[in-house]
């Protein structure tokens, strides 16, 4: 039985991504930097076309709906949202920080990840995930964005490890937390989302398409 095929698009960083996830992981990226809305229909047609898979024909559309580069987010999620509101195809939505900690779960034993990403005007996105077997990794609390004083920090039990390279750029978000913790290098490829995307479609975590909107946090858009 062949696997489900599912397009995975991703904008919310500087060269764009997509990758159709089928009996084989398929990748495409971006030529340049900060181009995402010229690359992103050719790279898709790209891959439609080399693996034989119609638009019509995808069991759901993934996409990167952040946090991240407000610019780069909305050019991802239209695209989504019309090729699912076209197709009737199912969306899934992933959240970047959540991708972040999938990413560091593969990389180490540790039961809980800290998230942390740069915003703006001296803040942070900020999450805490702990690992799970059948959805990769669950939300504990909420994600946030605030200055490190004014987060809520979640510390539930477990050994729990920092990722996200601004931990180690700002010593502020260490002060904040109060005490120490492991940091873990880990960055989040096509391959990883595309594991953590059949997680979650296994998982039946699919939206309608008028719910792919972009998570600027702010907002506590829900899941």
């Amino acid at each position: 039985m062949n696997a489900p095929r599912i397009l995975l698009l991703d904008t919310s960083s500087s060269r764009c991504q997509v990758a159709m996830l089928a009996d084989a992981l398929h990748c495409r990226y971006g030529s340049s930097e900060r181009q995402s809305a010229q690359n992103i229909l050719p790279l898709i047609a790209e891959l439609v076309t080399d693996t034989a898979t119609p638009l019509s024909d995808l069991a759901a559309i993934a996409v990167m709906a952040g946090p991240g580069s407000f610019t780069g987010l909305r050019i991802g999620v239209g695209v989504a949202q019309a090729l699912s509101m076209a197709n009737s195809t199912p969306g899934i939505r992933l959240s970047n920080l959540a991708a972040l900690a999938f990413a560091a779960s593969l990389r180490c034993d540790a039961d809980v990840f800290w998230t942390a990403m740069p915003a703006r005007e001296g803040e942070f996105y900020f999450a805490v995930y702990a690992r799970d077997q059948q959805a990769g990794v669950i939300l504990l609390g909420k994600e946030q964005v605030a200055v490190p004083s004014a987060l809520d920090w979640v510390k539930p039990s477990g050994s729990h490890v920092l990722v996200g390279e601004w931990w180690l750029g700002d010593s502020s978000l260490r002060e904040a937390l109060g005490e120490g913790a492991d940091f873990i290098e880990a960055t989040p490829t096509l391959e990883t989302m595309a594991i953590l995307t059949q997680k979650l479609f296994a998982q039946g975590q699919t939206c309608e398409s008028a719910m792919l909107r972009p998570n600027y946090v702010k907002e506590q858009l829900e899941y």
